[in-house]
């Protein structure tokens, strides 16, 4: 790199934005670090589809290649440093040149983890995922909705989608034939009853007008999970649809500064950065508890009332009006798991959503999410997230 390049670097690199689709918290996360950074950013693209005019320059690209058009314009600077966001890949990017392309995008193994365990949490015990396109990021959903079922003697199947609606997955994913409705509305019509359904946004709406068409109640019948948490779709959905969010802003921005080292020389990591979760957003679609046995039923309850508070497990059995080994017998046949760790998995979600969502200090966060101290909330939260409290939310804030 000429010194020439190194002080225009240092004074206001010049960053092609170049996004396949607007999603707010990606921008929200490109112009946080763009602003800290002191880029100056080229959105053209997202704002009108104008692609840069030929002999522009760049000094590195952030990208989300959705389509051929994105892949097109990479192609005209093959020089130039760029990361990935896109998650899905559905391009070869060594046209571009792999040696400059890094990447950085949700971690599909933990989403559908974390969609597994809401729908657990919530007494499903069928749990099934809509593979629609069947590609990179379907796969490691799959195994990882399979692990955690088993794990707590839950039932998991898969709806093979793709293979009536795309004859060359996943390019085709987008289209679909009302043959292939109605076979996906008599899959779920023959579903075992309470089950929960993870599908990715896009497809819930359509998800939601096929149990209308099939008679299933949702959530009561079939809670219903979607991945990434699009607002737009989540939102406005017939029934508003539960998501896993999958921390677009905090990948923009992890991405962001990838970037800003692979355009002072460095070489991008050989595999993706893969970003965690950012939580379970719940909506109307998963807000019910398809439990049984009715004394499990009162137990749950007691617990999501109660565990902000000081609550022990022979509270929990009492409440249910069952002994403490009665409670133990039913409870792990019921959802899989011991009262106590479901006990402590309702504090670790409620922590993490008020670091992600609030200013509150670690302490106060400990007595809101009903920890006895806030050495206790240290320990049991890294030993539920692998993190401490004050890195988690420096991960995970939600900046608004």
């Amino acid at each position: 790199m000429t010194s020439s390049r190194k002080n225009r670097l240092r004074r206001n690199p010049h960053v092609l934005v170049l996004l396949g689709y607007v999603d707010h918290d990606i921008l929200r996360g490109i112009l946080s670090h763009a602003r800290e950074a002191g880029w100056t950013l080229d959105t053209n693209y997202n704002r009108t589809g104008l692609t840069p005019v030929p002999g522009e320059r760049f000094d590195g690209i952030l990208a989300v290649v959705g389509k051929r058009r994105e892949l097109d314009v990479l192609r005209r600077f093959p020089g130039v440093p760029c990361v990935d966001l896109s998650g899905a890949w559905l391009w070869d990017l060594r046209a571009k040149g792999a040696a400059a392309v890094g990447r950085v995008t949700y971690d599909p193994a933990a989403l559908g983890r974390m969609a597994a365990d809401h729908l657990l949490d919530r007494g499903f015990r069928h749990l099934v995922f809509v593979n629609t396109c069947n590609g990179w990021h379907e796969r490691p959903v799959i195994g990882a909705m399979t692990r955690e079922a088993s794990r707590r003697g839950a039932d998991f199947r898969e709806i093979s989608l793709y293979r009536k609606i795309a004859a060359h997955a996943p390019y085709s994913a987008t289209r679909h034939s009302s043959a292939a409705m109605r076979w996906l509305e008599r899959s779920l019509r023959d579903l075992p009853k309470p089950c929960g359904v993870v599908v990715v946004d896009d497809w819930a709406p359509h998800l939601l007008h096929l149990c209308v068409r099939a008679g299933i109640e949702v959530p009561s019948e079939m809670g219903v999970m979607g991945l990434f948490n699009q607002c737009d779709i989540c939102e406005y959905a017939a029934v508003p649809v539960s998501s896993v969010d999958a921390n677009y802003e905090r990948i923009a921005r992890e991405g962001a500064r990838l970037l800003g080292k692979l355009m002072n020389g460095a070489r991008p990591p050989a595999q993706p950065v893969l970003i965690p979760p950012g939580g379970v957003v719940v909506r109307q679609s998963t807000n019910t508890l398809a439990v049984h046995h009715a004394a499990v039923a009162r137990a749950v309850r007691f617990i999501h009332d109660g565990f902000r508070g000081s609550i022990s497990v022979a509270e929990v059995a009492a409440a249910a009006h069952l002994s403490s080994r009665g409670l133990a017998v039913a409870f792990r046949r019921e959802l899989g798991e011991s009262a106590a760790r479901y006990i402590a998995r309702c504090r670790a979600n409620e922590a993490g959503r008020l670091l992600r969502e609030t200013d509150l200090k670690a302490a106060e966060v400990a007595e809101r999410a009903g920890y006895s101290s806030l050495e206790h909330l240290c320990r049991a939260f890294k030993r539920a997230t692998g993190l401490p409290p004050a890195a988690y939310r420096e991960r995970n804030r939600i900046r608004t």
